[in-house]
Formats: structure tokens, sequence, C-alpha cells
């Protein structure tokens, strides 16, 4: 019996002390200065069939969209991790208006560049699984892209891309 009081009188003050330290005063992280443009996206990218519609090319492939170390509002970087093309740029952005994009943008992921032009983030404008998410578009094009016949075809290519929000879900 004195061992169990012994016990408690030594793990109750360190009990004590545990619970005074969780005290719920927790930081809350707050939005970067980029959002709602930065994200994790789910896109397809697509090319025009020439029909009105488009030709999937990828479909389901993430895309990232954040901050930059400065954290301003006005760049983002883009990055597919090669999802797609293998491309990470870093691009004007308008938070305010919901765009970006940007002419001939470095790729840090290898020796090319990249254009981005028309990008828009639309607020609740797909549906995914029940769910009112947030969707995208842009068109991109690749300095080192080639013709059907492996020809410089540099910038010649539009590819279309867009999609939600992802959800987390298949």
């Amino acid at each position: 019996m004195k061992r169990t009081y012994f016990y408690i009188l030594v793990m109750l003050p360190l009990f004590v002390l545990l619970g005074a330290c969780d005290d719920d005063d927790d930081i809350d992280i707050e939005y970067t200065a980029t959002y709602p443009i930065s994200g994790d996206w789910t896109v397809t990218y697509s090319l025009d069939n020439g029909a009105g519609g488009f030709e999937p090319l990828v479909e389901h492939a993430e895309l990232l969209i954040y901050n930059t170390a400065a954290n301003q509002p006005n760049e983002v970087w883009v990055d597919d991790h090669g999802n797609f093309w293998d491309f990470k740029v870093k691009t004007p952005a308008n938070v305010q208006n919901l765009t970006f994009g940007g002419e001939a943008l470095e790729n840090v992921s290898y020796d090319s560049q990249v254009t981005i032009t028309d990008g828009q983030v639309f607020l609740n404008g797909a549906e995914e699984n029940g769910l009112l998410r947030d969707s995208i578009y842009f068109r991109v094009t690749f300095s080192d892209d080639t013709d059907v016949n492996g020809d410089p075809d540099p910038y010649g290519t539009v590819y279309h891309v867009y999609g939600h929000r992802s959800t987390g879900f298949e």
C-alpha cells in the first residue's frame, strides 16, 4: 500500500506539469499570401481537338501551386513533379483576380522555358464527390517541345490544363 501512495505522490506532479503545458494556445496557421491560387490540384492535360473539345493526354495528375519563400501575393510556383512534362516554374500571380501566368519562364527542373497563359482559379467552380470545389484552368507551352516528326516546335503546341482542388479522394 505504501508503494502505491509513493507512486501517486511521485507521478501526480508529473501529470499536473504535463497538463499545464497543454493550455490550447497553439498558433493557428493562416493561409499563405497566395491562397486561393495555391493548393494541391487534380488536373487533366489535353490538346484542342479542333471540334470545340479537348483530347485528354494525361488525366488525374497532381499539380502543386504554392507560394515562394517571400510569401508575396504576386508570384507562385507551378510544379507538376513530372506528372506530365516535369516543369517547375515561378510565375507572376494576381491573387485578387485569381490569375497567374507568364512568358518564357525558367524551368528549374531542367534547362528549358515554359509559358503559362490564361491561368485562372474559379472559386466553387466544380463539383467533385458531391462537394463544390475550386477549379483551375490554364494553357501551357514548352520551349523543348517537338512536332509529330520530332522536329523542334518551341511553343508550338498548346496544352490545356484544367481540373479542381484535390479532395483527398480517388
